[in-house]
């Protein structure tokens, strides 16, 4: 979002000479965006930034709540009703607004100096050749109906190449639109809607302006002089009418807009480009925002694909730049448009208020989209839209709105949990493995660990991509006896598969050793040199090279190296993908491994993926974790179990959750002022997993007796170290003097708790050598009995 109102309206007299400016801190108005103007007032009572003066009414204030901008519902616009029949002919114009050129096809002459000595008329004959022209409407109210049936009330506006006037259909009693050239003599442009007459007929989609007739007029002689095409009325709001209302601050043109916009425009595109028609001349003034939805009007530019006469209509500024070669209209060049019409629109959206990664999300969708080389953008105007819906669900989140989530058409969710070791009980090797110690020295509990997930787990766990439709082997994929388990052989005759090899990869990137490593290395290579179209998947590639480098950080020893260069490789993704969370969850992960050695300016923050991913799906577990272990690593108890509470009961992980919320909640932990909870914290804790005779709890956090018993187990070491911690100083250091220490009020308590919860981890052991290390560990914390 660069475009403000920089360049609005500035007072008379703001830059008189001689005036004496001082400067008065704080314009009160706001930009477009919705950030401050941040400018100054002068001594002539304007601001230096956005011309407004302080007690002007300036735009419309916007909401104090995050969730209340932008609308309600996903993908919803506001309701607009065109202006009325009378308002809009008497705004319209019969002055043609355009560069008149001649009229035959072979005379290149336009009707500039020196070839006029004036301005030139809107009628006459060309200088160099003699040909006629007019560019003035032809059809007017005094004139017959139309057809007998369409009754003229008088232009309302013209494009590159024809009138449009209002009519009234006198059959059906309703408004019409009859277009018609806008220079009648000109034989391109009679090529050109003879082009679209072509085109129309076969065009119905409810994102398009519907064509209901066409009608032709005959001179005095009997001649056919005119053509003309009658379509709905769709009214006057087109999106550059919207812009001027922005400006104007009739109107708060939101983010969320212009994404829904962009969705429903790729919607009509992508219906043109299913039937072999592109659109050429996308546009804020070709779409009509109509009640609550767009309509795409000006179809003088749709042509079929590879067709090249008559030259493409193209408006410089959104076509493409290999247009400017003379090559023919592709639906590359169609994505490119879109893109220069959103990042037009966004420039006058508000979005400054969006928290994280949701404005820059969107501005990667239109980079890709506007990409100079052609294969790097979207391969299909679905595939763009895809992507603006997640931007779309994303901002909306980080607003603090909810949606239902969509799945993916582009990964499958993995099936095992990152980080899932901060929210499982500990097993008996978190005993077993503690080194022994005196009596009267109790060591303090272990400090909670948040599971920091290894590169190796990041790379085997992690979503997996969706095999390419148009891969030659897809279709091995989709079977019910496809083992993604097994590995697959490549055909003996036809083509490579790509897939194939990058499903060898994943298998031996979850085995061990370097052998395997090396051998998910080569699959990926010879992946690569597989001939394929690239912008389907060139981001499947990225996505491998980023797992191969993580698994190498495990095995090689340039550790840091190989993070970067996966850092690197799931960048390349997310730019490709701006709205999947794959991709985030992917740069998050290694981020966080990182840590303080991420590259500045290199990717986001983990805690920026993270929420972004958290925010969009409150259910995803392994978002949830993160975020909480960055908020451990900053000794932020609340922050890190508040995040585990966040997670509905219907999610998959949500005893995963569950868990870690409590531990952490009760636990030592390694960083900040607080390491120790409050004691009512920990009770609170072991109230959640009750031992009860006869079986377990039903509401108990954790199912099954064992599991209950040791995490009651972990529970109580932490409890005994808040008890402990709470003693005066001089009873703590009572045993440094070689004497034993005097008991603390509810110390003993606590200790028989503790002693009786090793004595029963020591009995579920069958190896004499475990059995007598619990043993030991019970007799240091049992109460004394004597002093």
């Amino acid at each position: 979002m660069t475009t403000d109102d920089n360049t609005a309206r500035r007072g008379a007299g703001a830059h008189e000479p001689g005036v004496i400016r001082t400067r008065d801190p704080g314009c009160p108005h706001r930009r477009f965006t919705g950030a401050p103007c941040g400018g100054t007032v002068q001594s002539t009572g304007y601001c230096d930034t956005c011309g407004r003066s302080r007690t002007d009414p300036g735009l419309p204030p916007l909401p104090t709540a995050p969730e209340k901008y932008g609308p309600p519902g996903l993908l919803e616009l506001p309701l607009l009703e065109p202006s009325s029949p009378g308002q809009r002919l008497d705004a319209a114009t019969s002055q043609a607004r355009i560069l008149m050129r001649c009229s035959a096809k072979s005379c290149p002459t336009f009707f500039i100096a020196p070839n006029t000595a004036v301005p030139p008329p809107d009628t006459g004959y060309c200088p160099k050749c003699g040909a006629p022209y007019a560019y003035r409407p032809e059809l007017s109210e005094d004139g017959p109906l139309l057809q007998d049936q369409y009754r003229i009330r008088g232009p309302i506006a013209h494009g590159g190449q024809g009138w449009v006037y209002l009519a009234e259909d006198t059959h059906l009693e309703e408004y019409v639109a009859v277009k018609g050239l806008l220079n009648r003599y000109a034989e391109r442009g009679a090529a050109q809607a003879d082009e679209e007459r072509r085109s129309l007929v076969a065009i119905r989609h409810e994102r398009i302006v519907r064509i209901r007739d066409f009608v032709s007029t005959r001179g005095d002689d009997g001649t056919v002089s005119g053509g003309y095409i009658v379509m709905d009325d769709v009214g006057d709001r087109t999106l550059s009418a919207v812009i001027e209302s922005t400006r104007q601050g009739t109107f708060v043109l939101d983010i969320e807009h212009v994404i829904t916009y962009g969705c429903q425009i790729l919607e009509a595109l992508a219906h043109l480009h299913g039937m072999e028609f592109l659109y050429g001349d996308m546009k804020p003034s070709n779409v009509v925002h109509r009640h609550d939805g767009i309509k795409v009007i000006d179809l003088g530019g749709v042509r079929g694909s590879g067709v090249t006469e008559p030259p493409p209509v193209i408006t410089p500024g959104f076509a493409a730049p290999e247009t400017d070669h003379g090559r023919p209209l592709t639906a590359a060049h169609d994505i490119h448009t879109v893109g220069m019409t959103l990042a037009e629109l966004a420039g006058w959206a508000v979005g400054d208020d969006v928290p994280g990664l949701g404005t820059s999300s969107f501005r990667l969708v239109v980079e890709r989209a506007t990409a100079r080389d052609p294969e790097r953008r979207f391969a299909a105007a679905g595939d763009m839209a895809g992507q603006l819906r997640g931007v779309l669900r994303e901002i909306r989140a980080l607003r603090g709105k909810r949606d239902q989530p969509e799945p993916s058409v582009n990964f499958t969710p993995s099936t095992e949990l990152l980080g899932a070791r901060l929210g499982s009980v500990p097993d008996y090797t978190h005993w077993l493995r503690r080194p022994l110690h005196r009596r009267h020295e109790t060591p303090d509990a272990p400090a909670l660990d948040a599971g920091l997930p290894t590169p190796t787990e990041i790379a085997r766990r992690l979503p997996v991509p969706r095999p390419y439709p148009g891969d030659p082997a897809a279709a091995r994929f989709l079977v019910s006896s496809y083992d993604p388990g097994r590995p697959l052989s490549q055909p003996a005759e036809g083509e490579r598969s790509v897939e194939i090899c990058l499903h060898n990869a994943r298998l031996l990137l979850g085995q061990e050793g370097r052998e395997a490593l090396a051998g998910a290395r080569e699959q990926v290579r010879e992946a690569n040199a597989i001939p394929g179209p690239g912008p389907v998947r060139q981001w499947r590639l990225s996505w491998h090279w980023g797992l191969v480098a993580l698994r190498s950080a495990d095995v090689l020893d340039d550790r840091r190296q190989m993070l970067e260069a996966a850092l690197e490789h799931f960048a390349a993704v997310h730019r490709a993908l701006p709205g999947e969370y794959a991709a985030k969850l992917a740069l998050a992960y290694v981020a966080e491994q990182l840590g303080a050695d991420l590259p500045a300016g290199a990717a986001p923050s983990a805690y920026e993926l993270f929420r972004a991913v958290h925010a969009r799906n409150p259910s995803h577990v392994g978002a949830a974790l993160g975020l909480a272990r960055l908020a451990l690593a900053r000794g932020d108890r609340e922050a890190a179990a508040g995040v585990l509470d966040l997670v509905p009961d219907e999610s998959r992980d949500h005893a995963v959750a569950r868990v870690a919320a409590l531990r952490i909640r009760a636990a030592r932990l390694a960083a900040g002022e607080r390491p120790l909870p409050a004691r009512r914290e920990i009770d609170a804790s072991l109230a959640a997993v009750p031992l009860r005779e006869g079986g377990p709890d039903p509401g108990s956090v954790v199912p099954g007796d064992e599991a209950t018993r040791l995490l009651r187990t972990e529970l109580f070491e932490w409890k005994l170290d808040v008890v402990r911690a709470a003693a005066p100083a001089t009873r703590r250091g009572r045993w440094r003097r070689g004497l034993p220490p005097l008991p603390v009020p509810g110390e003993r308590a606590v200790r028989e708790e503790l002693e009786q919860c090793y004595r029963w981890l020591a009995r579920q052991r069958q190896k004499t050598a475990e059995y007598e290390r619990l043993i030991d560990l019970s007799h240091a914390v049992r109460p004394q009995t004597r002093v």
